[in-house]
This record gives C-alpha cells, sequence and structure tokens, in this order.
C-alpha cells in the first residue's frame, strides 16, 4: 500500500497536486470510524470534498481530476485495469466506444491506438472534465457525448456520490442515497453510433445490460465486448445477451467478450 500511494503521490504534477492526493490516502486510516458512524446512524463528511482539483500525470497523458472521495490520481497509473489496457494496447485503428468514460482515463489511452473514440458519460462534473482532458492531451479524434446509455430515449434521475466518510461502493447510482440528484437525458448506443466498431467498453455501475440492449446493431459489427461487471450474478445474462461471444475474465469480475 505505501508503495502506491507514493507513486501515485509522484505522478502529481506540481507540488500542491502532490500534497492533494497524499491528503486523501491520509484519510484512508479513518474509513473504519466513518463505517462505524453509518452504521449508528450519524454519518460523518468526507474530508476529501475539501481538498480541491488536482492534476496527475502518467504514461498515456495529463489528467485534471475533480474534487470529492472519488480517487482519481488511481487512474494514470500504468497498473490501472491492466487487462483491459492490454487489450486497447492491441488495437490498430477502428471506432471505440468508452460507455462510462469518467474523466477519460481510458478514452485518451484508446485514442492514441483507434481512429475515432466515442466516450460517453452522464455526469455533468464529470463529463465537464472530460471534455477538458481531452483537449489538454491534444486529442482531436475523440466526441464527447453526455448523456446516460439505455434501451432507448428517455430521461433518468442519479445520486451523486455519497458524500460521508469511508469506502465507497459504486461511484454513482440510479438508488436514492445520500449524495445529491442530477437528471440526464438517456439515449441508446445505436442512436449515437452507426458506424462499425472495433471495441466496446462498458462501465456503468450495474446498468451493463441496458446499455447493450440498445446497442443490438452495434453489436451486429461484432466489436470486442470489455464489460466491468459489478459481481458474478450479471454474469449469466450477460452471456444469454451476447450468446455469439466468447468471455474472459481479465481482472476480477471484469469480462472480455469476443466474437466466436
Amino acid at each position: 500500500m505505501l508503495r502506491v500511494a507514493l507513486q501515485t503521490v509522484r505522478s502529481g504534477q506540481r507540488l500542491r497536486d502532490k500534497a492533494v492526493i497524499a491528503a486523501h490516502w491520509g484519510t484512508v486510516p479513518l474509513f473504519p470510524i466513518g463505517m462505524a458512524a453509518r452504521k449508528l446512524g450519524r454519518p460523518l463528511p468526507d474530508p476529501r470534498n475539501w481538498f480541491g482539483e488536482y492534476v496527475a500525470h502518467g504514461p498515456a497523458g495529463v489528467f485534471a481530476c475533480p474534487p470529492g472521495p472519488s480517487p482519481f490520481f488511481l487512474g494514470p497509473q500504468p497498473w490501472f485495469e491492466p487487462g483491459l489496457l492490454r487489450v486497447i494496447d492491441g488495437l490498430r485503428g477502428g471506432t471505440f466506444v468508452d460507455a462510462g468514460a469518467s474523466i477519460g482515463f481510458v478514452t485518451v489511452r484508446a485514442a492514441r491506438r483507434a481512429d475515432r473514440v466515442v466516450a460517453v458519460e452522464p455526469h455533468p462534473v464529470r463529463f465537464a472534465y472530460l471534455e477538458r482532458n481531452v483537449k489538454l492531451n491534444g486529442l482531436t479524434n475523440v466526441t464527447c457525448v453526455n448523456c446516460a446509455l439505455g434501451g432507448g430515449r428517455g430521461t433518468l434521475t442519479m445520486f451523486d456520490l455519497d458524500p460521508t466518510l469511508g469506502p465507497h461502493p459504486v461511484d454513482i447510482s440510479t438508488s436514492p442515497g445520500r449524495g445529491s440528484q442530477f437528471d440526464v437525458d438517456v439515449r441508446a448506443l445505436d442512436d449515437l453510433v452507426r458506424e462499425p466498431v472495433a471495441m466496446l467498453k462498458v462501465d456503468v455501475e450495474g446498468a451493463e445490460l441496458e446499455v447493450l440492449r440498445g446497442a443490438r446493431n452495434l453489436l451486429a459489427t461484432r466489436p470486442l465486448v470489455y464489460v466491468e461487471s459489478l459481481g458474478r450474478a450479471t454474469w449469466g445474462p450477460l452471456q444469454d445477451l451476447l450468446a455469439e461471444y466468447a468471455f474472459e475474465e481479465l481482472e476480477h469480475n471484469n469480462l472480455l467478450a469476443s466474437p466466436k
């Protein structure tokens, strides 16, 4: 843990950035206190919300990271989701679709290998940082889309990250919680992407099946499909939906589906 912390602190671009990342790590020993306070119905505020934004860099580029509890400083590291990055490094052009792009860690990496990237992110703050990071890295082959993905057009109420102290199992959710709520447009991937696709990456906090149901035409072009699953319970339905694909677990619960 200490080695990882030091490596991420060194990734801060300026001295202030390094200090903010170090401060994030300094809150980790407080997590048991925060978890206990939640169980008692007296949640504590998370000080990470007050640290401000920071800029971190890694082999793929430089990333402005928003304030808040999410450990964005892990994203620029070369060991961030190594299985996914290995697959991306094997791309030779084509279109890459990043469903659930967050602030752009995967988008920026894929843009170095693909001819075109379509990056979709519903969270308004993260979307602003996604666009900013695309510009920071001088990329001109990325299209950013601010919406949620599903089986068709509509609107959706989402809830932001729990602002109280302690670990957080998901970033954003459609279930009411302590985080602030916001409404987003919902669109189907088939409405956004009409050309053949080399690879589709889906990381949408449990809504993977709905995203794929709205991408039947896209899937007909036989792309590689990487799905960040929240648990093995989703594996069966995913395999049923992608019956003509072979599955491989790259990281814990995360699946790569390849056309048979």
